[in-house]
């Protein structure tokens, strides 16, 4: 459903209708909201599921976790987008 209502805003984008654009920004900035929460939670459990190393650098998990991190609060918190 949301990638066809993206595929028709881009056809009324380019005939200067822009009726649906907010809409299509509410369902996005929420699945961004919920998407991005639910992949940080799992990365947490994948390093909680391997003990220990997934604390070292040798396990890459921390630097995954680090980069990854901002992602809930890019273009707006979660709390608020969701």
């Amino acid at each position: 459903m949301i990638e066809e209502l993206y595929m028709q805003l881009l056809i009324d984008i380019e005939n200067d209708k822009f009726d649906n654009l907010d809409m299509v920004h509410h369902f996005t900035s929420g699945m961004k909201s919920v998407f991005s929460d639910y992949t940080q939670a799992g990365l947490y459990q994948v390093r909680q599921s391997i003990g220990g190393a997934g604390y070292s650098a040798w396990s890459g998990l921390p630097y995954i976790i680090d980069e990854y991190a901002p992602v809930t609060t890019f273009e707006g918190d979660n709390t608020v987008m969701a």
